[in-house]
């Protein structure tokens, strides 16, 4: 009985051993590993005209959600995903030898990810053609980093949705949204990373890339 009780419990001593070494190894793989991506900053004008509109839509009630707050609206030009640290010190590299100039930014139209019949994301996206040639010249410097070859556009993110009260005037509201003769000058790029909490991502500049 005593050795059937003894046996029981070195199981049990390992099974939890087992348990803490997983637990402490995830642990490990989240501090290790970041989402990252690379984005640009509009100005403080740009992004209270963006956040008003945001607001407005907030208030409509069309959907339930997840809007993101004024302080972390940013455009994400490239999205690179789950990277270990030790990978990082590569990509700053890479990203230090892109030579470009400073440009003009007008805002454009919104949309939405995944479609309009199944809307996860509402946005708004930049009308540029020079950003577009730094987004190529990231893309092409990053590569090695980036598993994901389809086109990625420009856009600022402002809600994730969770379920749709009403569809109709939802679309119909953001076909309307629309941001004339919004411009600002991009003079860096940055890189970036998204921490999760549980009361939503958090957005940290690890590095700033100056524009000449």
């Amino acid at each position: 009985m005593l050795k059937s009780l003894q046996k029981k419990q070195q199981k049990n001593t390992v099974f939890l051993h087992w348990f803490l070494n997983k637990i402490i190894f995830k642990l490990i793989c989240l501090v290790l590993v970041m989402r990252i991506f690379i984005a640009i900053e509009s100005s403080e004008h740009v992004k209270s005209k963006i956040f008003h509109e945001s607001e407005t839509l907030q208030k409509k009630n069309f959907f339930k959600g997840k809007f993101v707050d004024k302080k972390n609206l940013h455009f994400t030009l490239k999205f690179l995903g789950e990277i270990s640290e030790e990978k990082l010190g590569d990509i700053e590299k890479k990203l230090k030898e892109i030579k470009f100039n400073r440009f003009e930014c007008e805002v454009g139209k919104a949309g939405v990810f995944d479609s309009e019949k199944h809307i996860r994301t509402i946005w708004v996206g930049l009308i540029s053609d020079k950003l577009k040639e730094l987004e190529k010249k990231i893309s092409e410097k990053l590569s090695e980093f980036s598993k994901n070859s389809k086109e990625f556009s420009s856009h600022i993110t402002l809600a994730r949705v969770k379920s749709v009260i009403n569809k109709e005037n939802l679309v119909k509201h953001i076909r309307g949204m629309h941001f004339k003769n919004l411009k600002f000058e991009v003079n860096e790029f940055l890189l970036m990373k998204s921490e999760l909490t549980e009361f939503g991502p958090i957005y940290r500049i690890i590095e700033r890339f100056k524009l000449v």
